[in-house]
């Protein structure tokens, strides 16, 4: 798959953009929302993994701008934050996309990537 990543935190990105392409799939990574959508726009993922807070433009109005975007809109997402439950849900994300807690799970960020390959397979 192609994956690209927005994360403000350089040692996160790119732990996770090396552990992701260690399982095969292509990364391009961003140091925020709005610089990600530029990339998506240019190069359309097959999926985003996102931090919530970030500079610039945050992750939840990354993945609202993306649905504005006929070619972006429908990309799985999976949400990488230490937003806390009460954060997140005034936030209104989307009950489909995967959230998971930093610090981060390199298994559980497995299973997930599995669980979207299986869907865009199908």
């Amino acid at each position: 798959m192609k994956i690209h990543i927005a994360e403000d935190d350089e040692l996160l990105r790119a732990l996770l953009a090396d552990f992701i392409s260690e399982l095969g799939h292509e990364v391009k990574t961003a140091g925020n929302g709005m610089e990600l959508v530029k990339l998506a726009l240019a190069e359309r993922p097959d999926l985003v993994m996102t931090d919530l807070h970030m500079p610039e433009m945050a992750g939840n109005s990354m993945i609202a701008m993306m649905d504005m975007y006929p070619d972006l809109a429908g990309i799985p997402v999976i949400i990488i934050s230490g937003a806390g439950a009460g954060e997140l849900a005034d936030m209104g994300i989307p009950a489909e996309i995967p959230i998971l807690p930093k610090p981060f799970d390199f298994a559980r960020i497995t299973l997930e990537l599995e669980k979207a390959l299986r869907k865009t397979r199908s």
